[in-house]
Protein backbone atom coordinates (compact mmCIF):
# COMPACT_ATOMS: atom_id res chain seq x y z
CA UNK A 1 0.00 0.00 0.00
CA UNK A 2 2.87 2.02 0.92
CA UNK A 3 4.31 1.61 -2.27
CA UNK A 4 1.44 2.57 -4.13
CA UNK A 5 0.92 6.41 -2.67
CA UNK A 6 4.36 6.57 -3.60
CA UNK A 7 3.69 5.74 -6.49
CA UNK A 8 1.00 8.19 -7.12
CA UNK A 9 2.59 11.21 -5.13
CA UNK A 10 5.26 10.67 -7.98
CA UNK A 11 2.81 10.93 -11.00
CA UNK A 12 1.48 13.76 -12.61
CA UNK A 13 -1.71 15.23 -13.15
CA UNK A 14 -2.61 15.70 -17.36
CA UNK A 15 -2.19 19.18 -18.79
CA UNK A 16 -5.04 21.48 -19.67
CA UNK A 17 -7.13 19.41 -22.67
CA UNK A 18 -10.56 20.43 -22.22
CA UNK A 19 -13.05 19.49 -20.20
CA UNK A 20 -14.63 16.47 -22.84
CA UNK A 21 -10.91 15.28 -23.10
CA UNK A 22 -10.55 15.26 -19.67
CA UNK A 23 -13.50 13.13 -18.77
CA UNK A 24 -12.64 10.54 -21.58
CA UNK A 25 -9.83 10.14 -19.64
CA UNK A 26 -11.97 9.71 -16.55
CA UNK A 27 -14.04 7.91 -17.80
CA UNK A 28 -11.66 5.43 -19.25
CA UNK A 29 -9.97 5.16 -15.63
CA UNK A 30 -7.06 7.65 -16.37
CA UNK A 31 -6.00 9.55 -13.50
CA UNK A 32 -2.81 10.17 -14.15
CA UNK A 33 -0.26 11.00 -17.11
CA UNK A 34 2.08 8.18 -16.64
CA UNK A 35 -0.75 5.40 -17.01
CA UNK A 36 -1.07 6.76 -21.23
CA UNK A 37 2.15 5.10 -21.67
CA UNK A 38 0.44 1.21 -21.46
CA UNK A 39 -2.23 2.86 -24.42
CA UNK A 40 -1.80 3.44 -27.96
CA UNK A 41 -2.93 7.16 -29.18
CA UNK A 42 -4.55 5.20 -31.90
CA UNK A 43 -7.04 3.66 -29.13
CA UNK A 44 -6.95 7.25 -26.95
CA UNK A 45 -8.26 8.73 -30.14
CA UNK A 46 -11.34 6.16 -29.91
CA UNK A 47 -12.59 7.58 -26.30
CA UNK A 48 -15.48 10.03 -27.03
CA UNK A 49 -14.39 13.41 -26.19
CA UNK A 50 -11.05 12.83 -27.47
CA UNK A 51 -9.91 15.37 -30.23
CA UNK A 52 -6.92 15.91 -31.94
CA UNK A 53 -5.96 18.82 -30.34
CA UNK A 54 -6.06 17.42 -27.14
CA UNK A 55 -3.83 14.41 -28.47
CA UNK A 56 -1.45 16.29 -29.89
CA UNK A 57 -0.73 17.93 -26.44
CA UNK A 58 -0.91 14.54 -24.45
CA UNK A 59 2.10 13.59 -26.73
CA UNK A 60 4.08 16.55 -26.34
CA UNK A 61 3.63 16.27 -22.72
CA UNK A 62 4.47 12.87 -22.67
CA UNK A 63 7.71 13.54 -24.94
CA UNK A 64 8.69 16.14 -22.53
CA UNK A 65 8.97 13.81 -19.41
CA UNK A 66 10.75 11.61 -22.14
CA UNK A 67 7.85 9.12 -22.10
CA UNK A 68 5.42 8.31 -25.30
CA UNK A 69 2.34 6.28 -25.89
CA UNK A 70 2.74 2.76 -25.99
CA UNK A 71 3.27 1.50 -29.65
CA UNK A 72 0.82 0.17 -32.22
CA UNK A 73 -0.48 -3.64 -30.60
CA UNK A 74 0.76 -2.92 -27.15
CA UNK A 75 -2.26 -1.07 -26.11
CA UNK A 76 -3.78 -2.17 -22.97
CA UNK A 77 -7.72 -1.14 -23.41
CA UNK A 78 -10.01 -3.14 -25.26
CA UNK A 79 -11.76 -1.12 -27.30
CA UNK A 80 -13.98 -3.97 -28.84
CA UNK A 81 -17.97 -3.43 -27.48
CA UNK A 82 -18.46 -7.15 -27.05
CA UNK A 83 -17.51 -9.11 -23.83
CA UNK A 84 -16.35 -12.58 -23.36
CA UNK A 85 -19.33 -15.48 -23.95
CA UNK A 86 -17.27 -17.83 -21.51
CA UNK A 87 -17.51 -16.13 -17.57
CA UNK A 88 -13.84 -16.56 -16.56
CA UNK A 89 -14.95 -16.70 -12.63
CA UNK A 90 -11.68 -18.90 -11.53
CA UNK A 91 -9.88 -16.15 -13.30
CA UNK A 92 -11.19 -13.26 -11.13
CA UNK A 93 -11.14 -15.35 -7.79
CA UNK A 94 -7.66 -15.26 -8.38
CA UNK A 95 -7.98 -11.83 -8.93
CA UNK A 96 -9.43 -10.85 -5.87
CA UNK A 97 -7.50 -13.40 -3.91
CA UNK A 98 -4.73 -11.09 -4.64
CA UNK A 99 -6.48 -7.61 -4.51
CA UNK A 100 -4.78 -4.96 -2.35
CA UNK A 101 -7.45 -2.35 -2.26
CA UNK A 102 -8.91 -0.70 0.67
CA UNK A 103 -12.59 -1.17 -0.32
CA UNK A 104 -12.14 -5.29 -1.45
CA UNK A 105 -14.50 -6.25 0.67
CA UNK A 106 -17.07 -4.13 -1.17
CA UNK A 107 -15.87 -4.71 -3.92
CA UNK A 108 -16.64 -8.56 -3.42
CA UNK A 109 -20.00 -7.70 -2.17
CA UNK A 110 -20.92 -5.60 -5.12
CA UNK A 111 -19.09 -8.26 -7.39
CA UNK A 112 -22.03 -10.69 -5.78
CA UNK A 113 -24.94 -8.24 -6.34
CA UNK A 114 -24.00 -7.81 -10.02
CA UNK A 115 -23.47 -11.63 -10.73
CA UNK A 116 -26.85 -12.20 -8.70
CA UNK A 117 -29.15 -10.24 -11.08
CA UNK A 118 -29.09 -12.33 -13.83
CA UNK A 119 -27.27 -16.26 -14.29
CA UNK A 120 -26.13 -15.31 -17.77
CA UNK A 121 -24.20 -12.31 -16.72
CA UNK A 122 -20.86 -13.71 -16.95
CA UNK A 123 -17.49 -12.25 -15.98
CA UNK A 124 -13.53 -11.81 -16.69
CA UNK A 125 -11.26 -9.30 -16.40
CA UNK A 126 -10.63 -6.35 -18.04
CA UNK A 127 -8.93 -2.53 -17.40
CA UNK A 128 -7.01 -4.62 -14.55
CA UNK A 129 -10.79 -5.27 -13.33
CA UNK A 130 -13.74 -7.22 -12.79
CA UNK A 131 -15.92 -6.44 -15.84
CA UNK A 132 -19.41 -8.42 -16.18
CA UNK A 133 -21.03 -9.05 -19.69
CA UNK A 134 -24.23 -10.46 -20.85
CA UNK A 135 -24.60 -12.17 -24.04
CA UNK A 136 -21.41 -10.66 -25.47
CA UNK A 137 -22.22 -7.22 -24.66
CA UNK A 138 -20.50 -5.54 -22.06
CA UNK A 139 -22.53 -4.11 -19.03
CA UNK A 140 -20.14 -2.83 -15.90
CA UNK A 141 -16.27 -2.70 -14.88
CA UNK A 142 -15.27 -1.93 -11.76
CA UNK A 143 -12.64 1.05 -12.18
CA UNK A 144 -9.74 0.00 -9.26
CA UNK A 145 -7.75 3.07 -10.07
CA UNK A 146 -9.76 4.80 -7.95
CA UNK A 147 -9.06 4.14 -4.27
CA UNK A 148 -11.18 6.60 -2.37
CA UNK A 149 -14.41 4.82 -2.89
CA UNK A 150 -15.52 1.62 -5.18
CA UNK A 151 -16.24 2.94 -8.86
CA UNK A 152 -17.67 1.49 -11.27
CA UNK A 153 -18.23 2.52 -14.96
CA UNK A 154 -21.09 1.00 -17.07
CA UNK A 155 -19.88 0.93 -20.63
CA UNK A 156 -22.72 0.37 -23.22
CA UNK A 157 -24.09 2.22 -26.00
CA UNK A 158 -27.73 1.50 -24.65
CA UNK A 159 -27.16 2.44 -21.17
CA UNK A 160 -28.07 6.28 -21.42
CA UNK A 161 -31.68 4.99 -21.88
CA UNK A 162 -31.26 3.63 -18.54
CA UNK A 163 -33.22 5.93 -15.72
CA UNK A 164 -31.48 5.46 -11.89
CA UNK A 165 -30.66 8.10 -9.90
CA UNK A 166 -27.78 5.96 -8.98
CA UNK A 167 -26.34 6.86 -12.50
CA UNK A 168 -23.90 9.74 -12.90
CA UNK A 169 -22.49 11.60 -15.77
CA UNK A 170 -23.67 12.15 -19.67
CA UNK A 171 -21.31 10.39 -21.69
CA UNK A 172 -22.35 8.72 -24.83
CA UNK A 173 -22.41 5.78 -23.88
CA UNK A 174 -20.98 5.50 -20.38
CA UNK A 175 -22.44 6.23 -16.82
CA UNK A 176 -20.55 5.93 -13.55
CA UNK A 177 -21.65 4.64 -10.22
CA UNK A 178 -19.80 5.55 -6.77
CA UNK A 179 -20.25 3.85 -3.34
CA UNK A 180 -18.94 5.42 -0.47
CA UNK A 181 -18.33 2.38 2.03
CA UNK A 182 -20.40 -0.80 3.05
CA UNK A 183 -23.15 0.75 3.99
CA UNK A 184 -23.87 2.62 1.24
CA UNK A 185 -23.40 -0.78 -1.02
CA UNK A 186 -26.13 -2.24 0.72
CA UNK A 187 -28.30 1.22 0.91
CA UNK A 188 -27.66 1.17 -3.19
CA UNK A 189 -28.42 -2.81 -3.37
CA UNK A 190 -31.63 -1.93 -5.02
CA UNK A 191 -30.92 0.38 -7.31
CA UNK A 192 -28.02 -1.22 -8.82
CA UNK A 193 -29.71 -4.88 -9.30
CA UNK A 194 -32.27 -2.26 -11.34
CA UNK A 195 -29.98 -0.59 -12.96
CA UNK A 196 -28.50 -3.90 -14.29
CA UNK A 197 -31.55 -5.36 -15.13
CA UNK A 198 -33.03 -2.46 -17.36
CA UNK A 199 -29.60 -2.82 -19.26
CA UNK A 200 -30.04 -6.14 -19.70
CA UNK A 201 -33.70 -5.49 -20.72
CA UNK A 202 -32.26 -2.92 -23.48
CA UNK A 203 -29.80 -5.35 -24.85
CA UNK A 204 -32.36 -8.70 -25.38
CA UNK A 205 -34.86 -5.97 -27.31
Amino acid sequence: MKAKKQELQGSKPFPKIGAPATRALEAAGYTHLEQLTKVTEAELGRLHGMGPKALGILRETLIARNLSFAEAGSGKIETKKKGSPVSRTDKVDEFMDALDHPFKAEVQVVRDIIKGVNKEIVEEIKWKAPSFSYKGEYLVTFNLRETKRIHLVFHNELIPQVKSKLLEGDYKDRRMAYFADMQDVKAKKSALEKAVKDLIKLIGK
